[in-house]
């Protein structure tokens, strides 16, 4: 099945990456200036996604798969802003 990942930050840099145990290519699906892609995952298969973001402090962002939201929040005084998840 094929899915949409997307970013929306108004301003900043990113790297989002998807992957599974088995398939793990090394290369972020999503890399700025790119906020939108379309990203194949296995039936019944687990995954895992991790990003890592710089911004000003304050900057809102949201992570979304599809129609689920991987991850949102806002950018602090550190200027960055870092996770990773189970999909």
């Amino acid at each position: 099945m094929t899915k949409t990942l997307k970013i929306t930050m108004s301003g900043g840099k990113w790297l989002v990456d998807i992957f599974s145990q088995a398939n793990d290519s090394g290369v972020y699906d999503l890399i700025h200036p790119n906020d939108v892609t379309e990203v194949a995952l296995n039936e019944g298969e687990m995954y895992g996604f991790r990003y890592s973001l710089q911004g000003k402090s304050g900057t809102t962002f949201k992570i979304e798969l599809g129609d689920d939201v991987l991850a949102e929040g806002e950018i602090d005084k550190s200027e960055t802003a870092s996770g990773s998840g189970v999909v």
